[in-house]
């Protein structure tokens, strides 16, 4: 952006991005204490919040829980052993939600590539899974393009974040 594209914000309040979570987010303790079990319930209950609000149009009920989601794949990038454990027991979800985040997130990890890459075809090819099959094969074609995947935006710390009077966030280079 350019200097001229920032004036019109009567008042702002700039801040960097801090390493930490926001109040909003689960503490560094809480994600410490996730255990499998934890996560694989977690992982269910996102996901068919998520697969509802797909087809309802619900986006805040759908990035609040892949907000989520994230969040555990964070600690699951930290944790090899609990990776394995819970994105292995994902896979035989029967929720298509779930199932293509864990394959996603066995790309991202570089886990059984074929694997998850073969899941990830079926679900793209099966016609009942309609918008997730067309999720699943982005992530394929993503994957295939890039050679990587990631699952979230790495944190930049370069990044100027405005707020604006009516609490909306808006963004630029430092």
């Amino acid at each position: 952006m350019n200097n001229n594209e920032w004036h019109w914000y009567a008042t702002v309040i700039c801040w960097k991005k801090k390493d930490s979570y926001t109040a909003g987010d689960w503490s560094d303790l809480t994600m410490r204490q996730l255990n499998k079990d934890d996560i694989i319930k977690q992982y269910e209950e996102s996901g068919k919040i998520m697969y509802e609000a797909t087809l309802s149009g619900d986006y805040k009920a759908n990035n609040r829980e892949g907000a989520k989601m994230t969040r555990i794949f964070k600690r699951l990038e930290k944790d090899s052993d609990l990776a394995h454990a819970c994105i292995a027991e994902l896979l035989e979800s029967d929720n298509v939600v779930v199932r293509t985040k864990a394959a996603a997130y066995r790309l991202a990890l570089e886990i059984n590539i074929l694997e998850a890459e073969r899941i990830l075809q079926e679900i793209r090819d099966n016609p009942e899974n309609r918008i997730f099959g067309f999720n699943a094969g982005m992530v394929l074609k993503v994957w295939k393009k890039d050679g990587k995947l990631s699952i979230y935006q790495k944190k930049d710390n370069n990044w100027l974040y405005l707020e604006v009077e009516n609490g909306s966030k808006k963004r630029g280079v430092l």
